[in-house]
């Protein structure tokens, strides 16, 4: 019984030792989250092709803008890094690339659920992005989301795969949370590191 005791007591002071968290380290770096299509083959794929700009959208469609210049070519870069890195080859959106690849930056707050084969009517065919006369993706799965102001959304839109029906179907999706609130070098930076973090996290993303 002491020696139990004894034990319990130890144990109490091992964790009154520990430093209390800093709860405020939590919100330090974004909250990446993807979601993929789980009868996608990505390995089927060997060419993508991404635009230079960064969608910038709203509940309001006259309120949407595009993110261009050295602030958007700094992620389409972390992109490309990380598609070729994994044996994919970037071509021109008119060599008839296999993968479509979309970065789209919420304004304001969106939330709902995305039902088979639904999709968000116009956004896909903002300038600087159209395949086969602007038809919109859809999700091969229900989607909930939340987006919140400042969010770096990421698909992944299988184009090969298209045919006569326009059926472009998003098979990957990634929400970096809030990093583009405003178009700032730390926000770049933390959506640079997002979209390496979404990357990392989606090893089954790679050519062979």
């Amino acid at each position: 019984m002491k020696r139990l005791l004894a034990w319990g007591l130890g144990l109490c002071c091992l964790f009154s030792c520990r430093k209390t968290p800093d709860l405020g380290q939590l919100t330090n770096k974004p909250v990446v989250i993807t979601s993929r299509d789980d009868k996608a083959d990505f390995t089927s794929y060997t060419t993508f092709h991404i635009p230079d700009t960064v969608a910038y959208i709203s509940n309001t469609p006259s309120a949407d803008s595009i993110i261009v210049g050295a602030s958007a070519q700094v992620m389409v870069n972390a992109v490309k890094t990380n598609m070729t890195s994994r044996g994919y080859q970037f071509v021109a959106r008119t060599a008839n690339p296999h993968l479509g690849i979309k970065l789209t930056a919420i304004k304001q707050v969106n939330t709902g659920v995305v039902y088979p084969p639904g999709w968000w009517g116009g956004y896909w065919g903002y300038p600087g992005w159209c395949y086969w006369g602007c038809y919109p993706p859809y999700y091969p799965y229900p989607v909930a989301y939340s987006y919140t102001v400042g969010d770096l959304i990421v698909e992944m839109i299988d184009v090969k795969n298209a045919g006569s029906n326009h059926n472009l179907k998003v098979i990957w999706i990634s929400d970096i949370g809030g990093v583009l609130s405003s178009v700032t070098q730390t926000n770049i930076d933390n959506a640079v590191a997002g979209i390496n973090q979404a990357f990392t996290q989606s090893p089954y993303i790679k050519r062979n």
